[in-house]
């Protein structure tokens, strides 16, 4: 009885060393996998290709690893260039059936040779996997330096801040910020201008009524300052 319930005792393995592999055996694994792959392949020449083995083909003939024009792939890399989204922003397109993919409505990518219906959508591609595997990179990130995180920092230190009033919001565009604060200055323009018109037309019709009570008065001075008390009025 107290065996069975005793501590149960490790497993004769010796796990401290570091496991190695056999290159040699896994590569002849690798051919006959291919071949085999091949022979299934040739034997079925005649049957359709399914949507997936469609869209994996077409992902190995723009891989330039697989094309053999590169022997490896290189870490990420940060993109040298701005990313439009808002060129085609608020203007009206006209989309038949022979109108080529990147003429389409959406966000056409010429690597890829594909358009993405929504600004999301063409992000996600832009920073997905096979995107960067067709620029011929891995989803691995270079390793930085300590001097060079030192230079990061030292250059983001010496950056200024953009004034409150150029601030743009993420997703949009320094132009199409400017053009909304366009329109709103020629909206209030055309406000001031109407204001205006509306106090001149009722400072016209008081002004008339106010300039003839003025003439009146500057008479009566007139008349008491000769000496005339009145034109046969009760008024003195």
């Amino acid at each position: 009885m107290s065996k069975l319930l005793g501590p149960k005792r490790a497993a004769g393995v010796d796990n401290t060393a570091r496991r190695t592999w056999d290159k040699e055996e896994f590569r002849q694994k690798a051919e006959e996998k291919e071949k085999a792959a091949k022979a299934k392949a040739g034997d079925d020449e005649d049957r359709e290709e399914t949507p997936a083995e469609i869209r994996r083909r077409k992902r190995l003939e723009r891989d330039p690893l697989h094309q053999g024009l590169i022997v490896e792939r290189s870490t990420l890399r940060q993109r040298d260039y701005q990313v439009d989204l808002t060129s085609r922003l608020g203007k009206t397109q006209v989309v038949g059936f022979n109108t080529p993919l990147n003429q389409q409505a959406g966000w056409f990518c010429n690597v890829c040779n594909c358009v993405l219906r929504d600004s999301q959508s063409y992000l996600d591609h832009i920073n997905g996997k096979w995107h960067n595997r067709a620029l011929g990179m891995s989803m691995k990130v270079e390793k930085s330096t300590l001097e060079q995180v030192k230079n990061k920092f030292e250059e983001l230190k010496n950056r200024k801040s953009p004034p409150p009033d150029e601030y743009v919001p993420d997703g949009f565009d320094a132009a199409a910020s400017a053009e909304a604060r366009e329109r709103e200055e020629k909206r209030e323009k055309r406000r001031r201008k109407a204001a205006e018109a509306a106090t001149a037309g009722g400072a016209g019709g008081s002004g008339a009524a106010g300039g003839e009570a003025g003439g009146e008065d500057a008479d009566a001075d007139m008349m008491a300052l000769m000496g005339f008390g009145g034109f046969g009025t009760s008024k003195k």
